[in-house]
């Protein structure tokens, strides 16, 4: 399967909506957050704020976002949030591409990146990806861009 990396800047993209569906079917609603805050413009005031989906079979199977950590609001933190891949197109690359994605956006702002997981599955992921575990009830994971970047 051929996917692409789209940067989203006007609206969230057709097939949002069955994406979301997928999340809230195994219990997940925070990409109903994405979609309130996106229509309330609640990242207007973060202008550097991004969403990134990945596009397969023409139409959204992943989406995430990073934007400023509004639990530790030093410039130096950004936050990676509403990170969500369909369950059919799990195992293949497609999470690694989008968190690739949107760890490059946000180390071009700041030195520290941070998450919350809720999950085995998703805690085991952002484990993978080189993310260090942390006992915090605002985040689970963090990583530093290193010195040399």
């Amino acid at each position: 399967m051929t996917s692409q990396v789209v940067r989203i800047a006007a609206d969230l993209p057709d097939g949002f909506a069955d994406l979301a569906g997928a999340a809230r079917a195994e219990g997940y609603n925070f990409l109903d957050r994405l979609d309130a805050r996106w229509k309330n413009a609640a990242y207007d005031g973060d202008r550097d704020a991004s969403v990134f989906a990945v596009f397969g079979e023409d139409r959204p199977i992943a989406i995430g976002a990073q934007t400023h950590d509004e639990y530790d609001p030093s410039p130096d933190h950004r936050r990676l949030r509403h990170f969500y891949v369909h369950p059919d197109f799990r195992r293949n690359g497609v999470g690694r591409t989008l968190a690739g994605a949107l760890i490059q956006e946000a180390f071009q702002l700041a030195p520290h990146l941070h998450l919350r997981a809720t999950h085995d599955l998703s805690r085991a992921f952002w484990d993978a990806m080189g993310f260090e575990r942390v006992d915090r009830p605002d985040r689970s994971h963090r990583i530093s861009r290193s010195s040399g970047d």
